[in-house]
């Protein structure tokens, strides 16, 4: 018997995250930022802690909308990133 159109593309779907990680996302409220960083600019706060991650190996994306950073980040660096972000005083 075949497999069928649906099981097949379940299995591409967990190859693909076995081959990028799976990825986790961190939450961060801009009016909680800490004072070093200007709320207003939060395209620069992004820049800052995507520059900070990379510094340290950590491959992430960081995006942001009114009220939130979000950090999207795979589960086997997630340990880095919260030593950066404590680091930058963001959790």
């Amino acid at each position: 018997m075949a497999d069928s159109p649906l099981s097949t593309a379940n299995e591409a779907s967990r190859a693909r995250r076995m081959i990028a990680g799976e990825s986790g996302t961190i939450r961060i409220a801009i009016r909680t930022l800490p004072e070093n960083f200007d709320r207003s600019r939060v395209l620069t706060v992004i820049g800052t802690i995507e520059q900070e991650l990379c510094d340290a190996g950590v491959c992430a994306s960081a995006t942001a909308d009114s009220f939130t950073i979000e950090i999207t980040v795979r589960t086997d660096q997630l340990l880095d990133t919260a030593r950066v972000l404590t680091g930058l005083e963001l959790i």
